[in-house]
């Protein structure tokens, strides 16, 4: 069962949960430890937290670090979550580029969901299928999606490539996004979910309501924690 972690402010869940991150690397005895984020606000303000109060704090060379899910755009482009974190993140602390792996958003996304599931296969320990994460950090969108994968793409939750093809029914616009199985089996999921307007579908998605991708995550997730001062 998931653990909830609530707090009164979006500044103690952003301290909380990068303490439980800490944590967590420190205990991967001075391995690379593989974290993969995800992009939006709540993230942007996450990472411009770590780049101003936690830059001498964070092991930065012990990490590796991946997407969950990215816009099928260039990196330059607004809407691309590399070039979102590059400009609140990467260009503020000590990561190599070695360390840095991005989705190429601007490649065809059939073949790029592919090189990079070839990439993650083989960078990452697997546990019999799946490679593993030592960190997954994902948020819930307003109708309770979770690295792309929407209400009705229950496909993508048990597929068995690790990154796939998405399409968000909004917009139409093709993403590319981690599958089901890898976010269960990471070592840890964190979701980070903030805002008032996030407390409607946080009440449905804690159910495990299987309609929606982060219900079905949240109810079958080995380890998983929720941060949040929405409920």
């Amino acid at each position: 069962m998931m653990k909830i972690n609530t707090f009164f402010s979006y500044i103690d869940a952003a301290k909380a949960l990068t303490k439980l991150l800490l944590e967590q690397i420190n205990k991967s005895d001075g391995k690379n430890f593989h974290l993969a984020i995800s992009g939006g606000n709540t993230p942007a303000a996450l990472f411009r937290l770590w780049a101003e109060e936690y830059k001498d704090i964070i092991p930065w060379k012990r990490l590796q670090i991946y997407w969950v899910d990215e816009r099928c755009v260039p990196p330059n482009d607004s809407e691309s979550n590399f070039g979102m974190t590059k400009h609140t993140l990467l260009d503020k602390v000590p990561l190599s580029e070695l360390q840095v792996h991005r989705i190429h958003g601007e490649d065809l996304p059939e073949i790029e969901a592919k090189r990079y599931s070839s990439l993650i296969d083989n960078l990452l320990i697997k546990d019999g299928t799946y490679p593993v994460f030592d960190c997954i950090l994902l948020g819930i969108g307003n109708d309770g999606h979770t690295s792309s994968i929407f209400p009705g793409q229950n496909d993508l939750l048990i597929s068995p490539d690790t990154y796939s093809v998405s399409v968000n029914p909004d917009t139409g616009k093709k993403r590319i996004a981690l599958t089901g199985l890898p976010i269960i089996h990471a070592r840890k999921v964190i979701f980070f979910v903030t805002g008032k307007d996030k407390k409607e579908i946080l009440n449905k998605v804690m159910k495990g309501d299987d309609k929606y991708p982060a219900g079905y995550i949240i109810s079958r997730a080995f380890n998983a924690e929720l941060f949040t001062d929405s409920i």
